[in-house]
């Protein structure tokens, strides 16, 4: 086995694990966050996560063409309505700096307390880049959880880290 292919295992076989433990049905605060310092990685995350999670949508602010994705110019309102009012199975969304990029650091903190504390509906996942600009935005409100033998951090709502 190649160390490619066992590092995708080994990345697999995480998410499982976190989803099974955090993301169930019978969890409170299911949605989740994951990151990574490398974006080959967050590329790799994603498609691992839409095979474990086929119905999901995916929102990838990387691609040019978005379908039903609220345009770069939304308001923090307008995407929190269409993240979790919109009919969703389940949505994914990549890279979500695509739409944060205009907004002043509270309406970022908004969006991810907003992340934190809500249930019920649909689950949303957040996959981005790890780096400062989510340390100065995460108030307390996701909890990091390091994946073993990746280079991935999980993030789970502060409410459901203490269950």
């Amino acid at each position: 086995m190649t160390t490619e292919i066992l590092l995708k295992t080994v990345l697999e076989q995480q998410l499982v694990g976190v989803l099974n433990h955090y993301h169930a049905p019978t969890i409170r605060y299911q949605h989740l966050a994951f990151s990574s310092k490398d974006v080959l990685i967050l590329d790799e995350l994603a498609g691992t996560l839409q095979r474990l999670l086929p119905a999901y949508s995916l929102w990838n602010g990387e691609q040019a063409n978005i379908t039903q994705a609220p345009a770069s110019s939304c308001s923090r309102k307008q995407f929190v309505d269409q993240v979790f009012d919109a009919p969703h199975p389940g949505l994914i969304i990549q890279q979500p700096q695509y739409w944060f990029q205009h907004w002043p650091i509270l309406e970022k903190q908004a969006f991810w307390s907003t992340l934190s504390e809500r249930h019920g509906g649909h689950c949303v996942i957040v996959i981005f880049t790890e780096g400062n600009d989510f340390a100065s935005i995460n108030q307390h409100y996701f909890t990091p959880q390091p994946l073993d033998s990746t280079a991935v951090t999980a993030w789970v709502s502060t409410k459901t880290s203490r269950l």
